[in-house]
């Protein structure tokens, strides 16, 4: 929608409180995936970074490791 502000989720998210949502939803994958989503918001909202840039760094690791849906990266990569 023209002249709507931009919402940056998962906003709070950093290295140390990302364990603590690990823990509590036994989900070390989701928790991370929620961080890195964070991170790519924050990126280009924030930084004003391409999105391109970061979907083909993402791309590229999948690719690397024969994945071809972002769910299916494992939490330590």
């Amino acid at each position: 929608m023209p002249g709507m502000m931009e919402t940056i989720l998962n906003l709070g998210l950093n290295e140390r409180s990302v364990e603590g949502l690990a823990a509590v939803t036994k989900n070390e994958r989701f928790a991370y995936d929620a961080y890195r989503r964070f991170v790519q918001m924050y990126s280009t909202v924030v930084m004003g970074l391409s999105k391109e840039d970061l979907e083909h760094r993402l791309r590229a690791m999948r690719q690397r490791l024969g994945i071809k849906e972002d769910a299916a990266v494992p939490a330590s990569d």
